[in-house]
C-alpha cells in the first residue's frame, strides 16, 4: 500500500519546482515594479533638469540680446579677436576701422604696438577718420588663466583733446592777458604825459606847421590809448562805473574830438577829402551809462570807419565821409550810430567781425569791434552792422531801461 500522508517520487519534485518558480516570478515581479518605479523618477528628473536647461537658454538668450543691444548702442568701437588675430566680434561703431578689409584693424593695431598680444602696448592714441582716438586691449581669460581671445574698445576722444587745448589756450591767454594788462599800466603813464604836454604846446602854437605836428602828434596819441584801452577791456570783464549822461552834450564832446583825429588823419594823406558829420539834431535824453566806456565804444567805431575810407583806391576821388548820428527806437532804446561811405564789409567775414582777434587789416589786432560788443552787452545792449544805400552803419544800441528822454521844453519826459 502507498504512503497516505506524504508524497513522494516525482510529484514532489514538481511542487518544489514550481513554488521556486512561484517565488522567482515573485521576485521578478517587485523588481519590475521597483525599475518601472525607478525610471518614472528618472524621467521626472530628466524632465526638470530639460526645464531648467530651457530656461537657462532662455536666459542667456536674453542676456545675449541685451549685451548685443548694448554693444550696438556704444558710440566706442568694439572688436574680440582670437589669439591668432581672426575676428570673433565687432559691434557697428568698428565700421570706421574696417573700410580696408578684415585685415585693416589688425594692421592698425600692428602699427600701433598692440598686436602681437604679446607686445608691451596696452594702451595708444592716434588719428584716424578725422578723429581722435584711444584703444584700450584687455585679455579674456580660460578656466586654466590663460587668454583665450582679446577685447579692444576704441574710444572717440577727440572733444576731450579739443578741451585739453581750449584749457591750455587759456591758460596762456590768461598769462598772456595778465602781462598785457601790467604792460599797458605802464605805458598809459607817459602816455597820458605826452598828451598833457602836446595839449599845452597847441594853445601857445602860432604856425600853421607847428599846428599841423601838434596835430599830428595827438592823433597818433589817441590811437595809441585807443590801442592799450583795447588791450586793458579785452583782458577784464567792463566793470560799469554808471552816471547820468546827457547825450547832447556828450555828442558835441565826441564830435569835436573825432573830428579832430580825422582831420589830422586827412592831412597826413595827399589827394584825400575826409570829413565828419555829426547829427545837427541829436536826441536830447539822460543816459544811465559809464561814460567812459562808451566814449572807448564810439572811437573804435569812428576809428574802424576811418581805417576803412583811408584803406579805399587813390583812384577813388569820391568824398570820404564819417557820420556820428542819434536816434530813439520805438521801444525807447537809444540808438549811436556811425556810418561811413567806404566799400563795406565783405559779406563772407561779416559774420565773424564781432569775434577777438578776427581782422581783414594786416596791421589790425581785431580787438576794436569786440571790445564794442562786450561794452554793449556789459549795459544790457547790443552793437549791430548793416549796410544801407552805400553807407557802411553801426548802431550802438543802449537799452530803454537806461534812457530817459527829454522833452522839447529841457524837462525830462514822464513816459516813454
Amino acid at each position: 500500500m502507498g504512503n497516505p500522508e506524504g508524497k513522494s517520487g516525482p510529484a514532489a519534485g514538481e511542487e518544489e519546482r514550481e513554488e521556486v518558480l512561484k517565488q522567482a516570478f515573485l521576485s521578478f515581479q517587485s523588481a519590475s515594479e521597483s525599475l518601472v518605479h525607478s525610471y518614472a523618477a528618472l524621467e521626472k528628473r530628466i524632465a526638470d533638469l530639460s526645464e531648467a536647461l530651457t530656461r537657462k537658454n532662455l536666459d542667456f538668450d536674453r542676456q545675449g540680446s541685451f549685451l548685443e543691444a548694448i554693444l550696438t548702442s556704444l558710440s566706442a568701437g568694439v572688436i574680440v579677436l582670437t589669439p591668432g588675430g581672426a575676428p570673433l566680434y565687432g559691434n557697428p561703431a568698428m565700421e570706421i576701422f574696417s573700410e580696408g578689409g578684415e585685415g585693416a584693424v589688425l594692421s592698425l593695431l600692428t602699427d600701433r604696438g598692440l598686436w602681437p598680444p604679446d607686445s608691451s602696448g596696452e594702451e595708444e592714441a592716434f588719428d584716424h577718420g578725422g578723429r581722435s582716438w584711444s584703444v584700450v586691449r584687455r585679455p579674456v581669460p580660460g578656466p586654466d588663466g590663460r587668454p583665450i581671445g582679446y577685447v579692444f574698445i576704441f574710444t572717440d576722444v577727440t572733444r576731450v583733446r579739443e578741451m585739453e587745448e581750449e584749457v591750455a589756450r587759456d591758460r596762456r591767454l590768461r598769462a598772456m592777458g595778465e602781462m598785457i594788462a601790467q604792460i599797458a599800466h605802464e605805458l598809459r603813464n607817459p602816455l597820458g604825459s605826452l598828451e598833457l604836454f602836446s595839449g599845452l604846446l597847441s594853445q601857445n602854437a602860432v604856425s600853421s606847421e607847428s599846428i599841423e605836428y601838434l596835430g599830428h602828434m595827438m592823433t597818433s596819441i589817441a590811437s595809441m590809448d585807443r590801442l592799450i584801452g583795447n588791450l586793458l577791456y579785452h583782458t577784464r570783464a567792463p566793470e560799469l562805473q554808471e552816471s547820468s549822461l546827457e547825450s547832447v552834450p556828450f555828442l558835441g564832446r565826441i564830435s569835436q574830438d573825432f573830428d579832430r583825429m580825422v582831420r589830422s588823419a586827412g592831412r597826413s594823406r595827399t589827394a584825400r577829402t575826409l570829413t565828419l558829420s555829426a547829427d545837427p539834431s541829436p536826441v536830447p535824453a539822460v543816459l544811465r551809462v559809464d561814460e567812459e566806456l562808451l566814449y572807448h565804444s564810439l572811437f573804435n567805431l569812428v576809428s574802424n570807419a576811418l581805417e576803412a575810407l583811408l584803406g579805399l583806391s587813390p583812384g577813388d576821388t569820391r568824398p570820404r565821409e564819417i557820420r556820428i548820428e542819434t536816434r530813439l527806437g520805438s521801444s525807447g532804446e537809444y540808438l549811436f550810430l556811425v556810418k561811413d561811405n567806404g566799400t563795406g564789409i565783405a559779406k563772407e567775414v561779416a559774420e565773424r567781425i564781432f569775434d577777438p582777434f578776427f581782422t581783414t587789416r594786416a596791421k589790425g589786432t581785431g580787438l576794436g569791434l569786440s571790445i564794442v560788443h562786450n561794452i554793449a552787452s556789459a549795459h544790457g545792449g547790443e552793437i549791430r552792422y548793416a549796410r544801407e544805400e552805400g553807407w557802411t552803419m553801426f548802431s550802438l544800441l543802449i537799452p530803454p531801461e537806461r534812457v530817459d528822454p527829454i522833452g522839447t521844453n529841457g524837462n525830462q519826459g514822464g513816459e516813454r
